[in-house]
Order: structure tokens, then sequence, then C-alpha cells
């Protein structure tokens, strides 16, 4: 196995040796989500984490997590997932064709809408333009539209910011105006017990193996994807019901959230408020358009309006997963969704780019 997932003593040593460079982001991650969650805000942990790395960032504060270390956490929340897999998954599954198939048009939509205001309102080139607007993976967009000539660091501060604001604001957003039950959520996902030695061992092999499949064959989020497939095989077969305890999710979270918080390094106030702005109207498109197929397809498809906006949002598959989970709004639905979003993404985003020359490219910002 490869990367975090080597060996054992490889993965203690990677700790030992790199703790001390990311063990105050994890305090400082840590310290925000106890207060998120004293406030009782949804998701606390992970935005408590976010707001506190963020704004440690910006202050030039060396904050960070090591690429070894998040997939750990990535793994864990995929096997947090696959437990929730229901026995009648299959036929659930066959009711989602139509909102599977809409995506096609939704990235296309999104994609050319987002590009047309960025052309508006800043000076990216087209490729920066393009690969910015396109509802995919951070990491995914920045490498593709930086081998086609476009400002790596401006497509990767977008969609960071992206991911930041659709975080925040739809949590909060259900929590304050409806449309989700976040007390029945936290009730249904707080076990009093720790998992025994072979629960915690189901756990591990879930984490460990799906990552690994998962990266071996190539699917797209695979250290999320591969522990889910794994993770619900098990649980639906009846052989396991074991879960991530409360303790272990809440620090998947705190590590994700300074995952996140931290991109931010390095980054000028000015140039993040800027992005904030930019990034902001974006966003709001993203959402609104989201919402506008979410309208269509409620009848049409008999989901929940809450769980086509989630569906729909232009979120991470990761981040919006564990929303689904802390908002207790079909979790599988979402994340299959999301799924479907990055593979279409992934599939029409060259043909796209390739179809839609860019007249008087500007030069992209520094």
């Amino acid at each position: 196995m490869s990367g975090a997932f080597s060996t054992p003593n490889g993965f203690l040593r990677i700790i030992r040796r790199e703790s001390p460079a990311w063990s105050g982001t994890i305090l400082l991650g840590a310290a925000g989500g106890w207060l998120f969650n004293a406030m009782n805000l949804p998701l606390a942990w992970m935005l408590g984490a976010i707001a506190a790395t963020t704004i440690a960032a910006i202050s030039r504060v060396p904050v960070r997590i090591p690429r070894r270390i998040a997939p750990v956490m990535f793994s864990i929340v995929g096997v947090l997932l696959g437990s929730t897999f229901p026995p009648d998954i299959l036929e659930r599954a066959g009711r989602w064709t139509i909102s599977l198939a809409t995506l096609l048009p939704y990235v296309v939509l999104i994609t050319l809408v987002v590009a047309a205001y960025f052309r508006l309102v800043t000076t990216f080139n087209h490729p920066t333009r393009f690969f910015s607007a396109c509802p995919g993976g951070l990491n995914e967009m920045m490498i593709m539209g930086g081998a086609k000539g476009g400002d790596e660091a401006a497509i990767a501060l977008i969609h960071g910011m992206r991911i930041l604001t659709v975080v925040y604001v739809l949590p909060l957003s259900f929590q304050y105006m409806g449309g989700a039950d976040t007390t029945a959520a936290r009730a249904a996902t707080r076990f009093t017990a720790l998992p025994d030695a072979m629960s915690w061992a189901t756990i591990a092999a879930c984490a460990i193996l799906g990552a690994w499949g998962g990266r071996r064959l190539k699917i797209p989020a695979g250290i999320l994807i591969g522990p889910m497939a794994l993770s619900a095989a098990v649980h639906l077969s009846g052989w396991s019901n074991a879960r991530p305890p409360d303790a272990l999710i809440h620090t998947a979270q705190v590590v994700i959230g300074c995952g996140i918080g931290s991109r931010f390094l390095g980054t000028a106030p000015r140039a993040f408020l800027r992005a904030v702005l930019v990034s902001l109207g974006s966003t709001i498109v993203m959402l609104g358009i989201g919402a506008g197929f979410a309208l269509v397809l409620q009848p049409l498809t008999g989901a929940s309006f809450a769980a086509l906006i989630l569906a729909y949002s232009p979120g991470g598959i990761t981040e919006m997963s564990l929303v689904a989970i802390a908002l207790g709004i079909d979790p599988l639905f979402v994340s299959t969704h999301h799924l479907g979003r990055i593979l279409m993404v992934l599939s029409v985003t060259p043909l796209l780019f390739r179809w839609l020359p860019g007249p008087h490219t500007k030069p992209p910002t520094e």
C-alpha cells in the first residue's frame, strides 16, 4: 500500500516526525470546533476549525496539515457514510435516475454562466475563468487549468473560497431557516459506548483496504468512496454494525476543517478579500442554479427539496456528505450525486473547454 496507508509503523513514524509542525494547527482547530459546538451550531467541529485556521492563515500564522494525514480522515468519513446505507438501497437508487442524469446539463450550465460572470468581474484569462467556473474538485481543476495555461493559484483560491462559502452557508441556512432537524441528527449520531476490539478492527480494515482499493482502481475521490463501498458491503451483509465513534468523527471534522483553512496560508489579506468578493458572487450564482434544478426535480423525483439542494450544491463530496450527516438529510443520496457530478466534470470539462474558444483573453491576475 502506498501513501498514508503504507504500513502501521510507517504511519507512526510520519506522526512522530511531523507532529510538532501540525499539532498546534490541530489544537487551534479543535478550540474553534469546541467553541462552535458550545454555540450549538451544525457541523460545529469542522466549521469551527475552518474559522480558526482561516483567520490564522490570513494572519500569516504557519498553520498546516500534512498531506499524508488528511486522507486518513477522509477514509474515516467514508466508513461512516457506508454505515448509513439502508437495506433498500437498490430500490431507492433506482428512483435517482432522473436527478443523476440531470447532472450533465447542470454542470454545463454552471460552467458557462459562471465563466461569463468571471469574464465580467475579473481580469482572468480564458483558462483561468473556465476552470475556476467548473464545479469540480479543487486539485483536479487546478491541475487541468494549469496545464491549459491558467493561473493555478487563482483557480485554487476561487475553488477554496467556493467550498468555504458553501460549507458555511448551507448548514447555517438550514439551521436558522428550517428544512432540517439538526437536534434529531445530533441524537442519531451520538453513541454512548466505544466500539469493541472486533468493531475497531472492522473500522480500520474498511478504512485502510477501502482507501487502497479506491486508489488502485483510480476511482474519483477514491480515498472516500473506497472505504464507503467496503463499509456498506460489511453493513448490508450483516457481518458487522461497527461505526466510528463520535470522538473519531469529530477529530476527522477538525482535521478536514484545518485542511480547508490552511489552504489560505500565504494569501495576503487584500487578495483574500478580493477572492471572497469574487467567489461569493460566483457561489451565489451556483447555488441559485442548483436551487432552480432542485425546484424542477422535486416533483419529478420525489426527493426532498433539502436533499436536492445539498446534492446540487457546488461543495466538495466529503464536506457535503458531512453536512448531510449533520443535518440528517439522506447522506447516501447527497454523496452519490456529488460523485456523479465529479465524474461528469472530469468527462465533460476537456471537451467543453475545447469547444469554447476564449476570444480576447486577458492576462491572469497576480
